[in-house]
């Protein structure tokens, strides 16, 4: 079995585990599967490809934009890149026409100027605000007591452009992941009138603790392509 078929058959006995104890409400919800291929040569994203994976995220807006014009020039336009990376606003315009989903928005300026973009460009996107669940110091994000503030904001805002709206998190791999996605399923509970009911939460070694919480869309690298360099 391949690596995606083995983590597509783990994600399927998770989900059924988590409807089981009544997760959803009791009903079975397969969550979506990021590719994470950042550093990864195209040969790697084609060869999943192959295998009937479409989506795949990266972390870098150079190399994610280098990776599409190689696909375009091959005459592949059916791969679905997530951005997962910390996106500054001045990169929004050059980023926007390529990607459906932003997994990182960190603050309300960048959410403006993503909506402001994809008005411009008559582009519907789909976002996802990132939570500094642990409170860690060096990573960007609102804090759970931001979102007060936030839903009252994106509340008072037009989103015509936006898809649909979830909440985002990185777990410090040094804390307990369990007591990090029940709380951020408590969130997505609170606010998810505004800001959505998906929950883009899961890597490589936890998914499975992400799937029993709720995760709506799991970003998973090193299961998939192996160790990096």
């Amino acid at each position: 079995m391949s690596p995606l078929a083995e983590t597509k058959a783990t994600i399927e006995k998770a989900a059924e585990k988590a409807a089981a104890k009544g997760g959803a409400k009791g009903r079975l919800k397969i969550p979506e599967l990021v590719a994470v291929s950042k550093t990864q040569p195209v040969g790697a994203i084609l060869n999943l490809r192959k295998q009937g994976q479409l989506i795949f995220g990266e972390n870098y807006v150079q190399e994610m934009l280098e990776k599409k014009m190689e696909l375009d020039a091959q005459g592949i336009y059916d791969i679905d890149f997530h951005f997962i990376g910390h996106l500054q606003s001045n990169k929004a315009k050059s980023i926007l026409p390529h990607v459906s989903t932003i997994h990182s928005v960190d603050s309300i300026r960048l959410y403006e100027e993503l909506v402001k973009r994809a008005e411009q460009i008559q582009k519907k996107i789909s976002i996802y605000f990132q939570v500094n669940i642990d409170r860690e110091t060096s990573k960007g994000g609102f804090s759970p007591q931001d979102l007060v503030d936030l839903h009252y904001q994106i509340k008072t805002k037009s989103n015509l452009w936006v898809k649909s709206i979830g909440l985002m998190t990185i777990p410090d791999p040094q804390f307990d992941s369990v007591r990090a996605f029940q709380e951020m399923q408590k969130l997505s509970a609170a606010y998810g009138d505004v800001l959505g009911s998906g929950l883009s939460m899961g890597m490589s070694k936890d998914y499975e603790i992400a799937i029993a919480y709720g995760a709506t869309s799991l970003r998973i690298g090193t299961a998939l392509f192996g160790t990096r360099d």
